[in-house]
């Protein structure tokens, strides 16, 4: 297997385990509040509690990322702020449910990229969101190899932080994940004036 096979294959198992998984948490429910009748007024019937409903945890609404000028240029400086741009678009999707922009960027040899397609399809048609999860890494501490006739991509190497995130469900149900710090290869390729990426790998 060649070295973008394995930056796909790689990526597959991302994209089901570190950056989408989560635990289930919550907490107890407390008692309602009860009232106790004053002296001078002794109801003749018992006192009925009443409580306002639960408020529902809605999708925030967030702004579409736009890519930096630099973005645009087939050199090792747009690898690496196409590859910022990418992520930027991963949290985006989770978030909003929108993956026209993603996709547009995904090479359909991708399997990081379809499987997070997936996933934020399935998860945003039953009603979840993801809440949070940013993935931060410094545009000027990241490096990125050349293509040459072995590798035809740009391998943009960089160490990213994901915010703490919450996975709400369509039951209602969410899921919990504490700040994750990896070291990641995005591989693309410029391709029609433009960056395409071909794989993701995290570890």
């Amino acid at each position: 297997m060649g070295r973008r096979g394995r930056l796909a294959a790689a990526a597959l198992a991302i994209s089901a385990g570190l950056l989408l998984s989560a635990c289930d948490g919550g907490e107890d429910p407390t008692d309602p509040p009860t009232t106790e009748p004053s002296s001078s007024e002794v109801p003749t019937e018992p006192a009925t509690e009443t409580t306002e409903p639960p408020e529902t945890a809605t999708p925030p609404e967030v702004e579409a990322p736009t890519p930096a000028p630099e973005a645009a240029v087939d050199d090792h400086v747009g690898a690496i702020y196409a590859a910022r741009y990418f992520m930027d678009l991963y949290a985006y999707m989770r978030t909003t449910g929108d993956s026209a922009q993603f996709e547009a960027m995904s090479a359909s040899e991708c399997e990081f990229c379809a499987g997070a397609v997936d996933y934020a399809s399935e998860l945003h048609e039953a009603g979840g969101w993801v809440e949070g999860g940013a993935i931060v890494f410094d545009v000027l501490e990241a490096a990125a190899d050349y293509p040459t006739d072995a590798e035809p991509n740009y391998l943009v190497r960089f160490s990213l932080t994901q915010e703490p995130q919450v996975i709400h469900r369509g039951d209602g149900s969410t899921g919990e994940t504490e700040e994750v710090v990896a070291d990641a290869v995005v591989a693309l390729q410029f391709l029609d004036g433009r960056f395409v990426v071909f794989g993701v790998n995290v570890e």
